[in-house]
């Protein structure tokens, strides 16, 4: 399944496998001024070049190493080559060698295995600056969601094309890879560039999107201060996860426990573990504290998205 938008100058290539004539996930890729962001999965390969048959692919950029990111690859390769690809230093492993992504069977399913890709180029080898005839893209680290992950800002139009360092809704389940203390400094540093349109990893595209950035950090600091609160009052993992969640969802049955709140439990209580201050005058854990205050509490203007996924 795949469909197709125009959002100015940028076109917005929205990809999913089809179940039952539903999409399981979705999941885009980005052609603006012949430079394509990310490649979607296996599953989308052959419909994603259809679409890009009467373009001109003049390079490729890539998010982060992840199967829904780099499986159209050697299809759009193979379509247009000799088409030079950028990823950073981190994710060219994982692109020459996808077995070290160790995909679950739901991953498999659900987007396929990418074929190893060679001479991927890293983004050192350009400075880190993306140049097409009328933009230049700077790449910006935001890792957390994945350790490899980079993002690509355009300043004159304050475009930001952010792969899934940003994942839109209230976040109910991690992967045990997800690392908050690096998502929270990564959505900090995107605040930062405000942008004025934000370009996701789910192809939903927010016109407006500081609301949501800082909404979801608020989000997260505010879970991950009541964990700490529950976690001085003694509370056990799973407490905590019928507290703050009323159970587990269901993502963590059809993922096999690969998405879990309890994971998500776990990367709140490490968030803590390294932000809470230090407090010589007692011996107390660093967890046995109160809500963070550093930040407002989220923007009652915030979007809702059903396009992205609750995680």
């Amino acid at each position: 399944m795949i469909t197709v938008e125009q959002h100015g100058s940028v076109t917005v290539i929205r990809m999913a496998r089809a179940f039952f004539g539903r999409p399981l996930y979705w999941t885009a890729a980005y052609l603006v001024d012949g430079l394509l962001i990310d490649t979607g999965p296996v599953c989308t390969a052959s419909e994603l070049v259809r679409v890009l048959n009467g373009t001109q692919i003049q390079q490729i950029a890539i998010t982060h190493s992840h199967e829904d990111h780099i499986g159209g690859l050697a299809a759009v390769r193979a379509r247009f080559p000799g088409v030079p690809v950028y990823a950073s230093r981190a994710a060219l492993s994982a692109i020459e060698d996808p077995s070290l992504l160790q995909m679950q069977r739901y991953r498999q399913f659900i987007w396929g295995e990418p074929s190893p890709q060679k001479d991927v180029r890293s983004l050192d080898e350009v400075e880190d600056v993306i140049r097409t005839p009328a933009h230049t893209l700077r790449v910006i680290e935001t890792p957390g969601h994945s350790r490899d992950h980079v993002s690509y800002f355009e300043p004159t139009y304050r475009w930001l094309f952010c792969g899934d360092a940003f994942v839109g809704g209230r976040d109910i389940a991690w992967t045990p890879e997800s690392d908050m203390f690096a998502v929270v400094s990564s959505l900090r540093t995107m605040a930062t560039l405000r942008p004025e349109r934000l370009f996701p990893g789910s192809g939903t595209v927010r016109r407006t999107p500081l609301p949501d950035l800082h909404g979801k950090i608020g989000d997260l600091i505010q879970l991950a201060g009541e964990v700490a609160r529950l976690e001085s009052a003694g509370c056990a993992t799973g407490e905590m996860v019928e507290m703050i969640f009323r159970g587990e969802p269901r993502l963590r049955l059809w993922t096999l426990g690969h998405f879990s709140a309890a994971n998500l439990i776990e990367a709140c209580r490490a968030y803590y573990v390294v932000t809470a201050p230090v407090d010589t005058t007692t011996s107390a854990s660093p967890l046995r504290r109160g809500r963070r205050s550093d930040l407002p509490d989220p923007p009652a203007s915030r979007s809702t998205d059903p396009g992205d996924l609750r995680r």
